[in-house]
């Protein structure tokens, strides 16, 4: 279905070269944080707690009940915890009745209410059992946290669409950004979670990428707090905007610490040390060339730091058998760098995004792609009927099953352009659209009668 543009790591990366710093860097270690926790490591897996599922009768807290939490860090502990169980009145308590939560990515995923919230958190769980979501690690400066979490589920009961259970389970890192006003309560959250490697994982896409290994679920989380270090963003830019296909080898040498580790998040996989991180970079780029990149937000404490940022690419070829046309990609990223004390180097780097917006951008899904992309056009008959009718159809389904039903179309449509426009057997392609449609016409024909199946 995809594979994450790790693939083109400088996308990763961002450019930010107008915005680097020219001068020398301070060489000095920053001030230390308060830290709990294991620091380095990704934690042992632990025995999940039993399973929960959540309250679809969930409403959102009064306002009596909305307040500012006294330990940040706790809260949002607390907060991932009563999303694990489905309790999502509790766990938005501490939400502003203008929260602005934007899940990156998604075409619809800008919720400005805490209903909408609310509501979108039970959709998207919809068919999933045995869920767990735990923190990693939280980094606090000033009025900003940034979160890193891995949740799990078991794909048991049918998706909003009717897509039946797989019983394969998805794991799945994820982080947010999330902003505090001056009363203590929470008016901005952006989440970083790459859905299309979790539906890889359940088998609803195309096949995982080779040596993929789950995230195990941490069994505590580290709490980096303290002040705003601002020598780590200027050594951050300086990094990035030295990362192109002619400087990526000397930046890495001179950057990153001789213990470097890279947590490439869409196979599960630590690339440890320079050499493996250079044999990693050269296989990825060359397919998207960065036009520019813009620093959102940042911050920074210890030896941490957590940058939001959108990159603007233009797209070259090599990437799933899609033809170059020099499209446009915008993405966006959140990079969390861990920082050598002693000489200020690179000594952990993990990149967030939703590789969404690149399938999106590239025509192979919904969202930013153009309408007569949108369409999923194959020259495949009944390839070609089915997206069409099943579109028609799903604007007769209600709300709450429409972005399902969306969603999961899409993704067919990606699996099925990846597959012809890689020149495999198109015969099989036409089998799997001819009985995707007999099955639509069983499970979801009786919701939009005026729909002709061709």
């Amino acid at each position: 279905m995809h594979l994450y543009p790790r693939m083109i790591a400088i996308m990763t990366f961002g450019g930010l070269a107008l915005a680097a710093c020219d001068k020398k860097a301070d060489q000095r270690g920053p001030d230390p944080a308060i830290t709990q926790g294991n620091a380095d490591k990704l934690a042992a897996p632990v025995k999940p707690s039993a399973p929960s599922s959540p309250d679809l009768d969930q409403k959102p807290p009064n306002a009596a009940d909305r307040r500012g939490p006294v330990d940040r860090a706790e809260s949002i502990k607390m907060t991932l915890s009563l999303m694990e169980k489905g309790e999502f009145g509790q766990a938005f308590k501490n939400l502003d009745e203008g929260i602005v939560w934007t899940e990156i990515g998604l075409p619809d995923g800008e919720l400005k209410s805490i209903a909408a919230i609310i509501d979108y958190q039970n959709r998207s769980r919809t068919g999933f059992s045995d869920f767990h979501m735990k923190p990693k690690r939280i980094i606090a400066s000033a009025d900003y946290q940034a979160v890193e979490f891995v949740w799990s589920a078991r794909h048991t009961g049918a998706f909003a669409d009717g897509t039946p259970a797989t019983n394969k389970v998805a794991t799945l890192p994820g982080a947010m950004l999330i902003r505090y006003q001056g009363d203590g309560l929470i008016d901005r959250v952006w989440v970083f979670q790459d859905w299309p490697n979790a539906l890889q994982q359940l088998g609803l896409s195309r096949d995982l990428p080779a040596g993929f290994v789950p995230f195990p679920l941490p069994d505590r989380a580290e709490i980096v707090l303290g002040p705003d270090e601002p020598r780590l963003r200027q050594r951050y830019l300086s990094f990035v905007s030295r990362l192109g296909p002619n400087d990526y080898r000397a930046t890495i040498d001179e950057i990153t610490a001789d213990d470097f580790v890279w947590t490439d998040l869409q196979t599960g996989r630590l690339v440890a040390g320079r050499e493996a991180t250079l044999a990693f970079l050269s296989q990825r780029m060359g397919s998207f060339a960065l036009d520019s990149t813009e620093l959102e937000t940042a911050i920074s404490t210890g030896t941490f730091f957590a940058g939001y940022a959108t990159n603007k690419y233009v797209y070259k070829g090599g990437f799933m058998g899609i033809a170059a046309q020099d499209q446009k990609i915008t993405t966006h990223t959140l990079d969390i760098v861990q920082f050598d004390a002693e000489k200020m180097r690179f000594k952990t780097l993990a990149s967030y995004g939703n590789s969404y917006e690149i399938l999106a951008a590239l025509g192979v899904s919904a969202g930013a792609a153009p309408d007569a992309a949108r369409a999923g056009k194959f020259l495949i008959a009944a390839c070609d009927d089915y997206v069409a009718d099943m579109r028609e159809c799903i604007e007769s389904m209600d709300g709450e099953k429409q972005a399902g039903a969306r969603l999961a179309l899409d993704q067919q449509v990606i699996a099925w352009q990846a597959d012809s426009g890689a020149k495999l057997v198109i015969d099989k392609v036409r089998v799997a659209c001819e009985a995707a449609r007999d099955e639509a016409k069983v499970k979801v024909a009786a919701s939009c009668p005026r729909v002709v199946w061709n």
